[in-house]
């Protein structure tokens, strides 16, 4: 009885421990892990008749009919469920179905490519996690570049790369402008050629001249004039005639110099200068006001590529209100802009400078006014024409300089025009002529705060 009892409770030992020996291969294969368009056998511990998937989207099943294993593969990213049924109709097992990204693959693709990027992936349902560092703006956008490759058309890219070099670009633009306008005139505009009595008979071709009797005669030219004179004892002939001439020579240099610092990747724009009002006629005739810009002005982009390789979009801009080609309405006198504007794209090393543009003209123009036939006559004919020579030469040119920068930690290490002054008081101003004195400043460079300029007398602000 005691054997028979013992080897009933053998029985029941080796049972129970092929039980927890199924239990623990069932729930070690709940769980099955797949990379997009890769697939994996799975054993059931007796044959299935029906083998079902909740998502066909995320994985897909191909099973035999009433047997003992079947095939599972990825389509998607993304977690879904497979079910098998014996032959009962009662659910055999299920699975825990996890589809990722083939990571491993767009790992070693990166290690190729971009030996210089450590890159961190992490699939997840809706994309890939790229995180890491990156030498420079260049490899860390190539990364992404290569990640976006292995999306989905609804997937997106969380980019968490880190760039380890500086990023931040300031831009020195150099506009230096020489002109040079050179103006001579010379003629004869006689006005009136004689008077009898109530009749006048005149010639004009340049300057403003007036007659005896109060008549403006228009001129063409803007020259300074020599009047000379002749009239009769009698009064009834009367001549006048007006000497153009006119030597005029200008010099005009312009030179500016704008900087300014930018985020790689980013736009900065920089004005300094005003704006000017325009009026501007409505549709339903009412006068509206708009602005328009002018001054120094400068606008780029840059992008940091590998090697301290800087590419930029530039548009340096200087324009300045002038009287040609300004128009008058009813009275008003609108301005023109005289402008030199370049817009360009270039790529050089961090403090490598660039001409980007440039302009050299030469421009001369003769005119000749003359009245028709007298002038033609030898000797004589010079004192009915007027001369005007006119010459314009121009040499302009823009340079770009850009940098690799990176904010400073101490104040005082940036200096300012103002650093230093102190206006002058009164009696200064007074007795001295003297229009500031030398300022005082800390070590750091700052002319207020501590060790710094004290203010004397009652200081601060009023509140109401």
């Amino acid at each position: 009885m005691f054997k028979t009892l013992a080897r009933r409770m053998g029985r029941a030992i080796l049972v129970s421990l092929a039980l927890v020996v199924m239990a623990g291969a069932a729930s070690a294969d709940t769980e099955v892990t797949l990379e997009v368009n890769a697939g994996k056998t799975v054993t059931l511990a007796r044959p299935a008749t029906t083998v079902f998937v909740a998502n066909p989207e995320i994985a897909d099943v191909q099973a035999p009919t009433n047997g003992a294993s079947f095939f599972v593969f990825g389509k998607a990213p993304g977690r879904t469920s497979v079910f098998a049924l014996g032959a009962d109709g009662k659910p055999m097992v299920s699975y825990s179905v996890e589809v990722t990204h083939s990571l491993a693959d767009l790992k070693r693709r990166l290690t190729t490519q971009l030996p210089d990027v450590q890159a961190d992936l992490d699939s997840t349902p809706g994309g890939i996690v790229l995180a890491g560092s990156a030498p420079n703006p260049a490899s860390a956008a190539a990364a992404a570049d290569l990640v976006r490759h292995y999306l989905g058309k609804d997937q997106q890219l969380v980019n968490r790369m880190r760039v380890t070099a500086g990023t931040q670009v300031n831009l020195r633009v150099r506009i230096a402008e020489v002109s040079r306008t050179v103006t001579k005139e010379l003629g004869f505009n006689w006005e009136s050629l004689f008077n009898v009595g109530a009749f006048t008979f005149g010639i004009a071709t340049g300057r403003d001249a007036l007659t005896a009797g109060g008549t403006i005669l228009r001129s063409v030219t803007g020259a300074a004039s020599l009047p000379i004179g002749y009239k009769s004892s009698n009064g009834r002939v009367d001549v006048n005639t007006v000497i153009d001439a006119l030597a005029e020579d200008g010099l005009i240099s312009i030179l500016a110099e704008p900087n300014l610092t930018a985020l790689s990747g980013e736009t900065a724009s920089f004005l300094a200068g005003g704006e000017f009002p325009i009026p501007v006629n409505q549709r339903d005739g009412q006068i509206t006001i708009e602005f328009k810009q002018f001054g120094v002005s400068l606008d780029f982009t840059p992008s940091v590529l590998s090697g301290e390789r800087i590419s930029m979009k530039v548009r340096p801009e200087v324009s300045e209100l002038t009287d040609e080609g300004a128009v008058v309405i009813e009275g008003l006198k609108i301005p023109a802009l005289s402008v030199r504007r370049a817009e360009t794209t270039v790529e050089l090393g961090s403090g490598q400078s660039f001409a980007v543009a440039g302009l050299l003209q030469n421009n001369s123009r003769t005119v000749v006014q003359k009245v028709p036939g007298i002038s033609d006559v030898p000797v004589l004919g010079s004192l009915f024409n007027s001369t005007q020579f006119q010459r314009n030469e121009t040499e302009l040119v823009i340079v770009v300089t850009p940098y690799l920068v990176a904010p400073v930690s101490q104040p005082g290490a940036l200096q300012v025009p103002n650093d230093g002054y102190i206006p002058a008081s009164d009696l200064e101003r007074i007795f001295v002529g003297r229009l500031n004195k030398p300022g005082k400043s800390d070590a750091s460079g700052l002319l207020f705060g501590p060790g710094g300029v004290r203010l004397r007398g009652d200081v601060g602000f009023i509140l109401d």
